[in-house]
């Protein structure tokens, strides 16, 4: 009997010993790897800042692209189609600083110049009086706005100048609305929430189809529906200046086909040439 209980203290003590073995063999490795660890964490460090760096310079790399992109379309205008597609960028630029509102804003821009509806370039149609209210009286805001150019690098500017190249230079299948869309307005943007004395006289087209808010943007077809009539009476000729017949609220008459000359004009070609389109 004694001998079993010798031997079974033997036994208890002999796996007291296996436990504390494994127990230390086990707080040695994870020392181990807790020096592992340290050690090649300055390296993974570098690793994931060497990944960031190269990341930030793939994203740099393609912003340089996009930018050398667009400066080679418009090194494909003449100096002329380059002046048309800043001020309509200007525009757009001034009104939103949404790329789908802006896309919208330059098509109506556009289809005031094919109707010769207030001028026949984009230049005119944009600095007509009160049309644009970025472009009407003095302004630090304006001034900002006509200093930019196509060397301009900020990026809101960048995607508008885009913008306004695309819408330019696109078919007429792309237009999102009726060339007889001329007119808009933001609801936000207006004194005491009133709406314009001519959107009364116009259809207004769905914001819905658009895609737009009602509350930022509304847009009007057949304002001044007279324009094609008088356009098409005088031989396809845009007139130097042609009277509304059909008047707004108010009974104001407002000139159209010609321009305010309130902003100094850039030199540059007065023959558009065939690559313009």
């Amino acid at each position: 009997m004694n001998a079993l209980t010798s031997y079974l203290r033997n036994m208890t003590l002999w796996r007291m010993l296996q436990r504390v073995a494994a127990a230390a063999l086990l707080a040695a490795a994870l020392a181990g790897s807790a020096r592992l660890a340290s050690a090649a964490a300055p390296r993974i460090a570098s690793s994931i800042t060497a990944s960031s760096t190269i990341t930030s310079s793939a994203a740099a790399s393609m912003e340089r692209t996009a930018s050398d992109s667009l400066s080679e379309q418009l090194g494909r205008l003449s100096p002329m189609g380059v002046d048309e597609v800043v001020w309509l960028a200007r525009c757009i630029y001034s009104e939103s600083d949404r790329p789908h509102e802006q896309r919208l804003v330059a098509w109506v821009v556009r289809n005031r110049v094919e109707t010769g509806y207030r001028g026949r370039t984009y230049r005119d149609v944009i600095l007509e009086t009160r049309q644009f209210s970025a472009f009407n009286a003095p302004s630090p805001r304006r001034a900002r706005i006509l200093n930019l150019t196509p060397a301009s690098t900020f990026g809101p500017w960048r995607t508008a100048l885009q913008i306004a190249l695309d819408v330019y230079e696109a078919p007429a299948a792309e237009r999102p609305f009726p060339q007889t869309v001329r007119h808009f307005y933001s609801p936000i943007s207006m004194r005491g929430a009133l709406a314009p004395h001519w959107a009364d006289s116009g259809t207004e087209v769905s914001t819905t189809a658009l895609g737009v808010d009602p509350h930022r943007f509304r847009f009007f077809s057949g304002v001044d529906e007279n324009v094609e009539a008088e356009l098409a009476a005088s031989n396809g000729a845009a007139p130097d200046r042609v009277e509304r017949t059909k008047a707004g609220r108010g009974g104001f008459l407002f000139p159209v086909g010609s321009s305010s000359g309130r902003v100094a004009r850039p030199r540059r070609p007065a023959v558009r040439s065939s690559a313009d389109r």
